[in-house]
């Protein structure tokens, strides 16, 4: 009987350590909600990149308080301990909306593309606004917004904005083609939510001159209009021009002649930014893991393993009480 219960023994052993490959760890997903992006994209123009504040640099868009990087900050703090956070920021000072069309359909972006949960576009300034600058300087104003309104030629002006007022609205047509196609391409390649900046009218207090206040208005409002119906295209709206309106002069530097938001400007623009992540809502996934267990096939080889030693186990029994019997 002790040879009996330690052949068990080895067979039961035997069987535990073969079934050890058929162990597995059970694992699954479990999604988290959070109000703000894991990871964002900032593309665009000048004013995405944060063209203009003190420490700015074409080759480093990190180390300004621009928008994006106010953002960065705030949600880094926000998501530690969670999913962390990622920005990145691949706006282009001095493009127009036809360079941000042809960089995302090169394909460069496309891996940071891939795994963004939002990519907010600041685009359009740079289709028209230089258009009407180059006006400005040639009506005689100068860098700092100067002018002598005795040598202005008011007819000449307004002659000069008449003939300007065809090239900015084949500028507008052409940008809402590049707006829809953009919101396309970049459809293609992100599943995260899309977002486009309207833009702010930096000359609304150029009252130096109505004229050029006037048909800013007029221009800048009709690229905004085009901005919010080319949305159905795919893309949500942060109505950045309304939080500005009114307040061109303290928001960005148009008293230097330079239409670019200020320090103050990017907080305006950063706190539409948030409002707007807030309300759509974004979510990550981790994967949890539980304790080690058996699989159905290591189950089923110990179950069987054991029957199969039991029955042994009883065949022995048997044959040693009839080896007994034989022997009275």
């Amino acid at each position: 009987m002790r040879k009996a219960a330690a052949f068990l023994g080895l067979v039961t052993m035997a069987l535990c350590l073969s079934s050890c490959d058929m162990t597995e760890i059970p694992e699954w997903e479990v999604t988290h909600n959070t109000e703000v992006p894991p990871k964002m994209m900032f593309l665009g123009d000048s004013i995405a990149a944060g063209y203009g504040l003190e420490g700015y640099s074409a080759d480093d868009l990190y180390s300004c308080s621009s928008y994006a990087n106010i953002l960065k900050e705030k949600y880094e703090a926000e998501l530690d301990g969670e999913c962390g956070h990622k920005m990145v920021n691949k706006a282009v000072s001095g493009a127009a909306s036809y360079d941000l069309l042809e960089l995302i359909q090169s394909g460069e972006l496309d891996e940071d593309l891939k795994d963004s949960d939002a990519v907010v576009i600041s685009i359009g300034g740079n289709d028209m606004l230089g258009i009407m600058l180059e006006a400005l300087r040639s009506l005689g104003i100068s860098e700092k917004g100067d002018f002598n309104s005795e040598d202005l030629d008011i007819f000449s002006a307004a002659s000069y904005f008449l003939s300007m007022d065809k090239d900015i609205d084949e500028a507008l047509v052409q940008f809402g083609k590049n707006i829809a196609a953009i919101s396309e391409e970049l459809g293609k390649r992100t599943d995260g939510t899309i977002y486009v900046q309207t833009l702010y009218d930096p000359l609304e207090s150029f009252g130096k001159l109505k004229l050029v206040s006037d048909f800013s208005g007029e221009k800048i409002g009709k690229l905004n209009s085009i901005i919010s119906e080319n949305s159905l295209n795919g893309y949500k709206v942060i109505d950045t021009a309304a939080d500005f309106r009114g307040k061109a002069d303290s928001l960005t530097n148009i008293g230097k002649f330079d239409i670019h938001p200020n320090a103050d400007g990017h907080k305006v623009i950063a706190a539409d930014v948030d409002a707007a992540f807030r309300a759509t809502g974004f979510s990550y996934v981790t994967v949890e893991h539980g304790e080690k267990r058996l699989t159905k096939e290591g189950k089923m080889a110990v179950g069987g393993g054991i029957a199969a030693g039991i029955i042994m186990l009883a065949g022995i029994v048997t044959a040693a009480v009839l080896h007994k019997k034989k022997k009275k």
